[in-house]
């Protein structure tokens, strides 16, 4: 039933775009891409709320939410590159997956803290892994002849 899931939300996004009068615009790689990127966004949101909560006091469970971001961009990129783009957007997602890969990498790095102050001196360099990562969405997502995101 999991599975189905990603697919009802993608549905759930086609029908949005059908009443603003966008659905006839929308690809089978557009839709494909929306059937794993909003889930992935949602799980992302709940995990960065819980390492914002966590950061200043508890250790561990900062570093659970950080080993959870990982995991779900990991889980993102993995079927990102299944998605049978076209040549050229098939190249972005390609630059997607490594701008992510380099902030799974520090996630990572920064899940191993071994105290709060060592966990919160990475805010700098995950903001700007961030960044890039927010970049080829916005190329990939102009490609699909998507909307920008609604959050970063």
């Amino acid at each position: 039933m999991a599975s189905r899931r990603p697919a009802c939300q993608a549905a759930a996004v086609v029908c949005l775009l059908a009443a603003a009068g966008c659905a006839s615009q929308l690809t089978t790689a557009a839709a494909a891409y929306l059937a794993i990127a909003v889930p992935a966004n949602h799980q992302l949101d709940r995990e960065v709320n819980a390492y914002d909560h966590n950061a200043h006091t508890n250790l561990a469970a900062a570093e659970a939410a950080l080993r959870a971001e990982a995991a779900t961009e990991r889980e993102f990129d993995k079927r990102l590159l299944v998605i049978g783009f076209r040549p050229r957007t098939a190249a972005t997602a390609r630059a997607l997956v490594r701008a992510n890969q380099h902030r799974i990498d520090l996630t990572e790095q920064q899940a191993r803290s071994s105290t709060i102050a060592g966990l919160l001196s990475f805010t700098r360099s995950h903001r700007a892994a961030d960044a890039a990562v927010e970049v080829q969405v916005r190329v990939i997502r102009r490609e699909l002849r998507l909307p920008p995101p609604e959050t970063s």
